[in-house]
């Protein structure tokens, strides 16, 4: 099983409508809107190591996404 979660920006404004959509990739176990100096936290899990890759595209291309950064849980 493979684990990584994604903070990323949106721009102002589309916090919301961008967690909604976030929400809907399959491979997204849990997404958040948090406080500080970034705006949505998501929880992304596969069993196949290969369609992280493939997850985290979808999230970093989602309209109104502006930055992301990926952390990769290794154990």
């Amino acid at each position: 099983m493979s684990l990584v979660y994604v903070l990323l920006n949106t721009e102002p404004g589309h916090m919301g409508s961008v967690l909604e959509e976030i929400k809907k990739i399959d491979g997204v176990e849990e997404a958040y809107m948090v406080y500080g100096i970034y705006d949505i936290c998501v929880k992304v899990k596969t069993e196949i190591p290969q369609k992280l890759k493939g997850v985290v595209q979808r999230i970093r291309s989602q309209e109104n996404v502006s930055y992301t950064l990926t952390l990769m849980v290794v154990h």
